[in-house]
């Protein structure tokens, strides 16, 4: 066989990512002996259209809940609504056995905001410019 190709992209292709993401997963389901991958959102809509304004989506596999994303637009950012939506994940989160949650942050994003949550800073990673040093933090289930 001769030596593969490597290649670098900024527009992967769909069906390529998940040679990646299956091949990942069918490893981890072999290793682990099962597969509990499931994905989670929570939604905060506009209660007249049903459009989605904001909210937060990422997964629970294997004890950990994860989230990926967490938006919402500044005049949703009040009456507690954020708490509620990561309290509403983390309930969720529970029900299916997770034990712990985490979910990367940035210094110019919402460290503050999960902190006062009962998230603790697992990592920090300083990064180029100043003021956007990424945070890695979690936080029990229990």
């Amino acid at each position: 066989m001769t030596e593969p190709k490597i290649v670098v992209t900024d527009a992967p292709d769909a069906a390529d990512m998940a040679v990646i993401t299956d091949g990942l997963r069918a490893y981890n389901t072999e290793k682990a002996g099962y597969d509990d991958y499931k994905p989670l959102a929570v939604f905060v809509t506009d209660p007249a259209t049903g459009k989605v304004l904001g909210g937060l989506y990422g997964g629970s596999y294997m004890g950990q809940l994860r989230v990926d994303r967490f938006f919402l637009p500044e005049d949703l950012r009040r009456d507690r609504i954020g708490s509620r939506v990561l309290k509403m994940a983390e309930e969720e989160g529970r029900k299916r056995g997770c034990t712990r949650v985490t979910l990367n942050t940035m210094e110019i994003q919402a460290p503050g905001f999960y902190q006062k949550r009962g998230f603790t800073m697992a990592a920090k990673l300083d990064c180029n410019p100043p003021g956007v040093t990424r945070y890695l933090m979690t936080k029990r289930l229990i």
